[in-house]
């Protein structure tokens, strides 16, 4: 079979199974690059695929300073792929059996600090639609530790005002409620009076009225950030994500109620946040300990 054909074949399994656009979208560039790399070596069908192949393609992503995290994330992928051919028969067998699990390195997106939140939000101008909008998504991510596929995502019909909680479609297609603030609720509500009242679902808009680009937010979120003389802090939508996390629990939040908010599925990644937070707190205790601590004396 050929190598665009079986590509087809293993997209049109995810859509079966209503994977959600962004998913499917990742597969699909994965397999692209992948389907272009096996080209330029000569390979046009599925079963001249080797496990050597894949590793070199592994290899390149290496040496092109690719994460490892994305590396292994893209292993996954092929692994997936692979499996769904061999069990329909598409191949005999399935080669990421042989290609070696990547080692994973996860680093901790470090956390704006306040002070560094609000600068980035007064950085946006608040005599224009586009800069109203951009407050108000930054302070929702901020708020409420959403993904950035999840608050663009975010339908208008899902902005529950009385109740101040949305709901939004998480990984796996897995719908959650998440409270916001009432801050947040007043950015939104400023934005809703001056968005276009267009017929379309998604609260947050391009300039065209349609729904927004995660590029868009990230190449933005750098402006500002860049503008508001952020440093020593990289400005990106995940960065609020992880900000919200440990201020959450700087503030006594408790680690189940994180966990459900950012919609993790297990304790491990909240349990990280706890232990960042207790680091912090370790660390104002060696400034100002009462016992420990002696201010300068008053001339």
């Amino acid at each position: 079979m050929k190598l665009t054909d079986a590509q087809q074949a293993f997209l049109s399994r995810c859509y079966s199974q209503n994977l959600s656009e962004l998913t499917i979208d990742w597969y699909s560039r994965k397999l692209k690059l992948l389907g272009e790399f096996l080209a330029a070596s000569s390979v046009v069908t599925i079963e001249a695929v080797t496990p050597i192949h894949i590793r070199e393609y592994l290899s390149l992503q290496r040496q092109n300073r690719q994460s490892t995290e994305t590396i292994f994330r893209t292993w996954g992928a092929f692994k997936c792929y692979f499996r769904f051919l061999r069990m329909e028969k598409i191949v005999r067998k399935n080669i990421m059996d042989r290609v070696e699990k990547p080692r994973r390195e996860r680093h901790i997106i470090q956390p704006m600090n306040m002070a560094q939140v609000h600068s980035l939000l007064k950085a946006t101008s608040a005599k224009t639609a586009q800069g109203t909008r951009d407050r108000a998504l930054m302070l929702l991510m901020v708020d409420s530790g959403l993904r950035l596929s999840e608050a663009i995502s975010l339908k208008t019909e899902k902005i529950y005002w009385d109740d101040g909680i949305v709901t939004v479609m998480g990984k796996g297609r897995k719908e959650r409620v998440v409270p916001i603030g009432e801050t947040t609720k007043v950015a939104l509500q400023e934005y809703a009076r001056v968005r276009k009242d267009l017929k379309v679902p998604h609260f947050f808009l391009s300039r065209r009225g349609y729904q927004m680009k995660n590029r868009y937010v990230q190449v933005a979120m750098r402006k500002y950030g860049k503008a508001a003389g952020i440093t020593g802090v990289r400005v990106s939508p995940h960065t609020l994500r992880h900000t919200f996390a440990i201020q959450y629990i700087k503030n006594g939040g408790d680690a189940f109620s994180l966990q459900k908010i950012l919609g993790h599925a297990t304790l491990d990644m909240v349990r990280i946040y706890v232990n960042l937070a207790q680091q912090e707190v370790v660390i104002q205790h060696r400034k100002f300990s009462p016992v420990d601590y002696v201010p300068p004396p008053t001339v």
